[in-house]
């Protein structure tokens, strides 16, 4: 289904379970995964990055919501329930990757425009000789997909020089991941940090580590 020019919009962020107030395009997107989606300990991320994909693809409408967006270092919603599964779009300045995390429920993510860098990690060793390493590495652009389920979400994205032009970025959440207690790493040190619940870490790796 493709939604045209002539479509309505309101690029208004939705926060109603029911999708009540949604736009089209947004409506269609979360009645399709509603299936895929309905148990969320064992989604099929097949089906849903299928349809965030497909979406991700309908330009008459998301790059709407990338030029609302504009340069802006940061996240705005497109659909955030209370709870259950969510739509941000997010983008990160050129040469800035996200810090290295996790999120305690699943995630699809798909570019619109530009090129992400989505690196995801294992944590090898114990103790202080902990240390995530990289397990996959994708560049993604345009329509591509990456897909995380926990225990196996560690990761970080965003824009790496040299490697095409900054994204703008669709990310699908299976949940409010600030519910979580989750993770966040410095590869390069090893350090380590609990993200308690309603602590979403630092958007950039170049942020300072927090002071205890």
């Amino acid at each position: 289904m493709r939604y045209g020019a002539r479509m309505t919009a309101s690029l208004e962020p939705s926060v109603h379970g029911d999708l009540t107030g949604a736009d089209g395009p947004v409506r269609a997107l979360f009645e399709r995964i509603a299936g895929p989606a309905a148990d969320p300990a064992a989604p099929d991320l097949a089906a849903i990055g299928a349809a965030l994909v497909a979406f991700a693809g309908e330009l008459d409408y998301v790059l709407r919501w990338v030029e609302r967006l504009g340069e802006t270092n940061g996240a705005l919603p497109i659909h955030a329930p209370q709870r259950g599964p969510r739509l941000t779009i997010v983008h990160r300045p050129r040469g800035e990757m996200g810090a290295v995390h996790d999120h305690g429920t699943w995630i699809a993510l798909s570019p619109i425009v530009g090129v992400e860098t989505h690196r995801r990690y294992q944590v090898l060793g114990e103790g202080t000789a902990a240390r995530p390493h990289v397990v996959e590495s994708l560049a993604l652009a345009p329509t591509q997909l990456a897909t995380l389920l926990p225990p196996d979400d560690l990761h970080d994205h965003g824009h790496l020089i040299g490697n095409g032009e900054p994204s703008h970025t669709l990310i699908l959440a299976g949940d409010d991941q600030s519910l979580n207690t989750r993770n966040e790493w410095d590869p390069a040190t090893g350090r380590h940090r609990f993200l308690l619940p309603g602590d979403r870490g630092r958007w950039l790796a170049s942020e300072a580590w927090p002071a205890r």
